[in-house]
């Protein structure tokens, strides 16, 4: 009886939604368009149309955990859907001193924390917590604003220009740096923002969270997965940048205005995909050591 009655909780709770995200997407259309078409047209942004549809696949393969448990309305979605309100109203006061980057963005984490609300509102506590993950994904298609967005790209030029110095010298390449610029013997190259790898950062950020979920099992190892994404950024660059500049140098100057030089990074990131995997390798092994160090002695 209590299983029959479970059962029809959660086929309601289940209408529920389903009505609850026809009227999101009635009321939010016009934003979420503006959204995939801005990011279309973004060279850093363009991953944002991609973020729904991992945050779905997450959802579809944890679906059994997620909605297994008790399905109880919980007061608490209120909160998140509060906030929501809230930034878009200020928003509204806002819009004529934000670009349209920082606007777009308020307003799409707005719809993300109503969305994370109203299902909270429909299945509760319990589910949204197993379903952390691809609800946490889901911040993902916030823009990063613009004052954040330079700030980040400004340490990826800075630390992008070490790494490629540490390279030049490591292969004792005559030159000199004055900044973000490498004075060489026919050549100078500077580190623009363009070469800062923002799109790769982002893009090994989210391979390090998904692999982190599907491939690790403690926290810990999860967070040095993470943490590890920065240094294998700057080496990657770094690296593309020494690589193209002695190129350019040594065997062909054409290349720096090449296909190589502006659609190469593809070969460049697969170095990158390289090494994280490397790191989840090593993380794997340590968690299967800590496993077997654990586990009880048993005497014969």
């Amino acid at each position: 009886m209590d299983k029959l009655k479970s059962t029809q909780d959660g086929q309601n709770n289940g209408w529920i939604f389903l009505t609850f995200n026809g009227l999101f997407f009635f009321k939010f259309f016009r934003p979420l368009w503006d959204l995939v078409l801005t990011s279309y047209r973004s060279d850093t942004f363009s991953y944002i149309p991609f973020i729904p549809l991992i945050s779905i696949y997450i959802l579809n393969i944890d679906k059994r955990i997620i909605f297994s448990k008790k399905n109880t309305f919980a007061a608490a979605g209120l909160i998140p859907i509060s906030i929501g309100i809230v930034i878009i109203f200020f928003t509204k006061k806002l819009i004529g001193s934000l670009d349209h980057f920082d606007y777009l963005s308020l307003l799409t984490l707005s719809m993300v924390l109503i969305w994370i609300g109203g299902f909270t509102l429909c299945y509760g506590i319990r589910s949204l917590r197993a379903a952390a993950v691809p609800f946490l994904f889901l911040f993902f298609m916030v823009p990063i604003p613009t004052v954040a967005l330079d700030k980040i790209i400004s340490i990826l030029q800075t630390g992008s220009a070490i790494v490629a110095y540490g390279f030049f010298k490591a292969a004792h390449i005559p030159m000199s740096r004055d900044g973000f610029v490498f004075h060489l013997s026919t050549i100078n190259i500077e580190v623009a923002p363009e070469c800062s790898g923002i799109r790769s950062a982002i893009s090994l950020l989210i391979t390090g969270l998904l692999a982190g979920h599907f491939y690790l099992r403690t926290g810990w190892s999860k967070i040095i997965l993470l943490l590890t994404i920065i240094p294998i950024t700057l080496l990657k660059n770094g690296f593309r940048i020494a690589a193209l500049s002695i190129l350019g140098v040594y065997v062909d100057e054409r290349i720096l205005g090449s296909e190589l030089h502006r659609n190469g990074g593809i070969l460049f990131f697969i170095f990158a995909l390289v090494l994280l995997w490397a790191v989840i390798a090593l993380l794997r092994r340590v968690e299967g050591k800590k496993r077997h160090g654990n586990e009880p002695l048993l005497f014969i």
